[in-house]
């Protein structure tokens, strides 16, 4: 009965989720959708889309060409309901289809609507997890679950040996929001180096020549958002105590440090490298032992290392933990018939701490729990990583 619930209710707020996206688009000042639709307009009109006194926007100019065609759709409560839903239809898409190809990856392939009919439960468990950042993803129209569908595009792409197709995923993904772009280092891990120079010169492209082309300022407005912007969002561990969950950003609001631009970057780069690093170690580790299964592992390590590196603040942008639960659940499903495992064993503790550390911190921003909770999780992740590395391979890992 209460699996059924759980099931119902999570199907009633997808639904409720979809329409209050609409809603937001559709107010008097709008939402961060309505932000880059009228950024996407300014830019292709000519303007600096950087300036805006209200919701400005902070991302690379490639996100402006996205949106270009949905920014039309603005006339009328008809036409923005259509771009939002649109939009969120989009989210959704990229939202079930990580989920499908990780369960793929763990369980073998399957057609999606069997696959959706045999784990309905631990679908609806993964949206009551992530309930309050699903919730602030579609209140705010942001572009979260299109980055996280990117990111997974990448490593299935890369698990195939499709290195071009892999590169691309990962470019629109970094070209949208700098932080996937730490994910690069997940080819050390599987050996397939030419994703490298495939990133370089797609980044490029989405990134500088596009934009270029397409307005010829871009360059000027790029030199305007280095100036003002970045030195903004970089600049603000002091504004809103712990609400920032980085580790550079912890630390500093709690310890009172504040750091030159250019060290603080420094900082962040060396704290993203140290925090991979043991990810990468152990997944190379592996070598050809390295199954589907357990690559997914490795690489949805990486995922809490994005936040608890780079200056996010935001609850949608903890949907880059989408893998990571994901992962949790299987865990958890292989723990279901040994008696009172769940709370047991030491690694499910762990991933449930987690969870509920996250969970507060959502509703209690003034201490760092929200920070607990990724460092935890990402503790969580690499132990689970060495435990798969180190013990014999199961069936449903091959």
């Amino acid at each position: 009965m209460i699996r059924w619930l759980l099931i119902g209710l999570s199907g009633l707020a997808v639904l409720l989720f979809f329409y209050q996206s609409i809603r937001n688009h559709n107010y008097v000042n709008g939402n961060d959708l309505t932000s880059y639709f009228n950024s996407s307009r300014w830019f292709f009109e000519g303007a600096n889309p950087y300036t805006a006194e209200v919701r400005r926007f902070i991302y690379p100019l490639f996100l402006l060409i996205v949106c270009y065609p949905l920014s039309l759709l603005q006339n009328g409560f008809a036409q923005k309901a259509l771009a939002a839903g649109l939009w969120s239809l989009l989210a959704w898409f990229a939202f079930f289809r990580t989920i499908l190809a990780s369960w793929n990856s763990l369980y073998g392939p399957r057609r999606a609507v069997v696959r959706l009919r045999e784990n309905l439960f631990p679908l609806a468990l993964i949206v009551f997890i992530l309930h309050p950042f699903l919730q602030d993803e579609f209140l705010n129209g942001q572009v979260n679950l299109v980055m996280v569908g990117s990111l997974a595009g990448f490593y299935f792409a890369l698990q195939k040996d499709r290195q071009f197709l892999a590169a691309l995923f990962l470019s629109v993904a970094a070209a949208i929001k700098i932080g996937p772009g730490l994910c690069l280092l997940f080819v050390l891990v599987t050996g397939h180096y030419r994703v490298v120079f495939y990133f370089v010169g797609l980044m490029f492209l989405w990134v500088i020549a596009l934009p270029y082309l397409i307005n010829d300022q871009s360059l000027a407005y790029y030199g305007y958002y280095l100036d003002t912007v970045v030195p903004h969002v970089a600049a603000s561990d002091f504004e809103h105590g712990f609400k920032q969950y980085s580790l550079l950003s912890t630390v500093s609001y709690a310890l009172d440090l504040h750091w030159p631009p250019l060290a603080k970057m420094g900082a962040v780069c060396l704290i993203a490298l140290g925090l991979a690093a043991p990810i990468l170690r152990l997944g190379r580790s592996a070598g050809r032992d390295l199954t589907p299964g357990t690559g997914l592992i490795a690489f949805a390590a990486l995922m809490p290392v994005i936040p608890l590196t780079f200056p996010m603040s935001e609850a949608h942008h903890q949907l880059i933990l989408l893998l990571p639960v994901v992962l949790i659940i299987d865990y958890w499903k292989n723990l279901k018939g040994l008696p009172g495992a769940f709370f047991k064993d030491r690694l499910s503790i762990v991933f449930l701490a987690s969870l509920l550390l996250l969970h507060i911190g959502h509703a209690v921003k003034d201490i760092p729990f929200r920070f607990l909770g990724l460092a935890v999780l990402y503790a969580g992740m690499i132990a689970l990583l060495r435990q798969r590395v180190t013990r014999p391979v199961r069936k449903s890992d091959l």
